[in-house]
């Protein structure tokens, strides 16, 4: 599965493509539309970007997950065979402090995350300012060709960047 990124000049531009990708039965939910206008999307029937798109969520979760668990595994380490009042520290208080401590950093993750924009995204910040439509798309592998293809046919001109998705999807098998 691969996610191409392109830039649409407008609204029309962006309409046909999202209709060339439907004929080549692409779903709606693969496709993530990013303009400044949101009614225009909205209006047009277009599957606008959502947050996990948008901002670093994804990423700041699983990363505050990972440092959550490390962090809770250390201070089970630390605690492991020590006592306080009548309870002792042993294996199974290492693993409750490390699963504790591993949600705990995904929740942290997931706030920084939500308010933390995208950065692959905010390189084209000044081309959405500008009236253009971002477009997000993912694609099996099998069919990156036509849809260069066809994506090239309405413009021409479109820089498209492709990057490799690491969700799982029911297009990717």
């Amino acid at each position: 599965m691969r996610r191409l990124t392109f830039l649409m000049p407008d609204l029309a531009h962006a309409e046909r493509v999202v209709e060339e990708l439907r004929q080549l039965g692409i779903d709606d939910s693969v496709m993530h539309l990013i303009a400044e206008d949101h009614a225009m999307l909205q209006k047009a029937h277009l599957h606008e970007a959502t947050e996990m798109e948008t901002s670093e969520v994804e990423n700041d979760f699983n990363w505050g997950i990972v440092a959550g668990g490390v962090l809770g595994l250390v201070a089970g380490i630390v605690a492991y065979g020590s006592k306080i009042s009548s309870f002792e520290f042993g294996a199974m208080s290492l693993l409750v402090i490390t699963i504790i401590c591993a949600f705990w950093g995904g929740v942290i993750g997931k706030a920084i995350g939500e308010s933390t924009p995208n950065s692959h995204i905010e390189k084209y910040r000044h081309a959405i300012e500008a009236g253009q439509i971002l477009m997000i798309v993912d694609v099996a592998v099998g069919l990156l060709p036509e849809v260069h293809k066809r994506v090239r046919t309405h413009c021409p001109k479109a820089l498209i960047e492709s990057s490799h998705v690491f969700h799982d999807h029911p297009l990717a098998a």
